[in-house]
């Protein structure tokens, strides 16, 4: 009887142990993933291939980090998301967090993936239209977000805005043929690549070329995040950025992947314009995402000779240089 009753309790003993290990989680089962938004400015594209490749190839989950991407649209408000906390994570021009900036919105650039503006100016390859002494006399297409580009350019060659004269028109095939403009402001990495493929030979002129530096997608956060999570913010710049540099050593591979995301993608439009956006995120110099601050101070300065920006901003509070410090080294 004492043996039965010694057995059942070594039983019983063995239940007990296996159902509490059933109960509790091993140690090898990974650790739930954070969950975070990040805010484009347009809707899915080819500008944002970096970001898709992070998620893709699994650098935000190695991260710990599951990125839900919002997309916007025409006219959309892209920032207050990052301001309000809707979305820790934003994507947009440099000029439109210099001006959120100055405004009171707490934002704050982390790391820049154009940093050669797509924005630039084109004519026919016959048309003698070469540098932008040549706009004179002539009608200038050009888009409303990037018109301080126009003017600054003009302004360091010494020609006024009364000198040429400007348009507004969608960015159209027929619209080009037609000749109502006789230069076009377009993205190479869109328009351009399009005009391309319909067989148009162009001239370019870049602003950068001629001093006039502006950065272009950037990615964001606010403030609060910045201070409170760091390390946050620390692993999903770190994984971006990773992402961009596999969609810049692999750009058919990074145009493909956009086919997930963009419903009835073109694959070899995607793949011609990731091919255009190499020499604007991988300039050659520093590190994929980099930032300068004497860019930045010559942003602001820019956009206050055009009398764009007006109101008192300190310009190093708009960026850091910590995380990609601490990703690349000083």
């Amino acid at each position: 009887m004492k043996k039965q009753l010694t057995t059942s309790m070594i039983l019983l003993c063995i239940l007990t142990v296996l159902t509490g290990c059933a109960g509790a989680p091993s140690p090898t089962d990974p650790a739930p993933l954070t969950e975070v938004t990040m805010q484009f400015f347009w809707t899915h594209s080819n500008l944002f291939a970096g970001f898709y490749a992070a998620s893709e190839n699994g650098y935000y989950a190695e991260e710990g980090l599951s990125v839900k991407f919002a997309e916007a649209g025409v006219d959309a408000d892209y920032l207050s998301p990052v301001v309000n906390g809707a979305a820790q994570f934003g994507d947009a021009g440099a000029d439109d967090l210099i001006l959120a900036r100055s405004s009171g919105k707490p934002l704050v650039a982390l790391a820049t993936i154009y940093r050669r503006n797509p924005s630039a100016f084109v004519a026919l390859e016959d048309s003698g239209i070469t540098r932008p002494e040549d706009f004179v006399g002539k009608t200038i297409r050009i888009v409303p977000q990037t018109a301080a580009h126009l003017h600054a350019m003009m302004k360091k060659v010494g020609i006024s805005q009364d000198q040429y004269s400007e348009v507004s028109l969608p960015s159209d095939l027929d619209l080009f043929a037609s000749g109502q403009a006789d230069v076009w402001n377009i993205y190479t990495n869109n328009f351009g690549v399009v005009l391309q493929r319909a067989g148009y030979k162009l001239n370019f002129i870049y602003p950068d070329d001629y001093g006039v530096h502006f950065y272009a997608d950037t990615i964001f956060t606010n403030e609060e995040l910045l201070e409170t999570n760091p390390d946050l913010v620390l692993r999903f710049v770190r994984a971006s950025l990773k992402g961009w540099t596999w969609a810049v050593e692999n750009p058919t591979e990074a145009g493909l992947l956009i086919q997930k995301y963009k419903l009835n993608a073109d694959p070899e439009l995607e793949i011609a314009k990731m091919l255009a956006s190499l020499p604007l995120i991988n300039t050659g110099e520093d590190f994929i995402g980099w930032m300068k601050p004497e860019v930045w101070a010559g942003m602001e300065q820019t956009m206050r000779d055009q009398g764009i920006l007006t109101a008192p901003l300190d310009i190093t509070q708009i960026y850091t240089l910590q995380f990609l410090e601490e990703i690349y080294g000083k």
